[in-house]
Parts: structure tokens; sequence; C-alpha cells
């Protein structure tokens, strides 16, 4: 008889029960702007301006390039992006209203979390060692 798989103690069940309840974390306190977490880490990540191609922008946010791509339409019809897709005046005004709620945001899991930098630390080394190609 094979052993039944005990959810509790897996990685990938409790990851995705986490990343549901921080994105959940995370839309209400964007709500009262209208933005999506995904959103408002695209509109800061443009703000920047340290990607090379959209390509380069994906990989940065962890995106496919698709869901980039729809992310960043959903924003220009929104009139936040223009097409060389540069923050417009609302796209700045709304990234400005949502920033403090997202600092909010992220103090509330910094303080759940305890020691932010090595959680960081920690989530960063399991995205770069799990995410690297399988070795045939």
């Amino acid at each position: 008889m094979t052993p039944e798989p005990d959810l509790r103690a897996c990685f990938g069940f409790r990851t995705r029960r986490a990343m549901r309840a921080l994105t959940r974390h995370y839309e209400r306190h964007l709500a009262p702007t209208g933005l999506k977490p995904t959103q408002f880490s695209v509109l800061a990540a443009l703000r920047l301006r340290k990607h090379r191609d959209l390509t380069h922008l994906a990989e940065l946010l962890g995106l496919e390039r698709t869901s980039l791509l729809r992310a960043l339409a959903t924003l220009a019809a929104a009139g936040l992006l223009a097409p060389d897709n540069a923050l417009t005046r609302q796209g700045e005004a709304r990234f400005a209203a949502a920033l403090p709620l997202w600092q909010a945001a992220q103090d509330a899991v910094a303080a759940e979390l305890g020691e932010q930098a090595q959680a960081i630390t920690i989530l960063e080394q399991l995205g770069e060692r799990l995410g690297r190609p399988a070795r045939a």
C-alpha cells in the first residue's frame, strides 16, 4: 500500500496557501487604488527603467512574457501607460497613491515574518535554486 502524502508537510501546498494569503493581503491594501499587486509591481519596475526589453522585464518580475503583455495592455487601457510603456501622469498619480498602501502591506508582512532580510534571502535562494533548468 502506498502511503498518503502529508499535505501539512508539503512545501508546494504550504507555499500555494501562503501565496494566496499574501496576494489577498496585498489586494486588500491596494484596493482603494484599483491596482492589483502584479500591476503595482509592473508600474514600479517600469518606473525604474532598468530593463532592456519586455522579455528582460518579464524575467525581472518573475512573469511569463504573455502575462506581462496582458498586464501592460490592461494598464495602458486604463490610461496609466503611454505607448512606449512610460507611466502617464495618471499612472504616476496612481502609483503615488498606491505606494503608501503597498508599504503598509509590506510592513504588516515584515512584522509577521520577523527578520525581513533573512526571509527575503530564503525566498531568493529558493527561487534561484529551484528555478534552474533540470539537468539531463
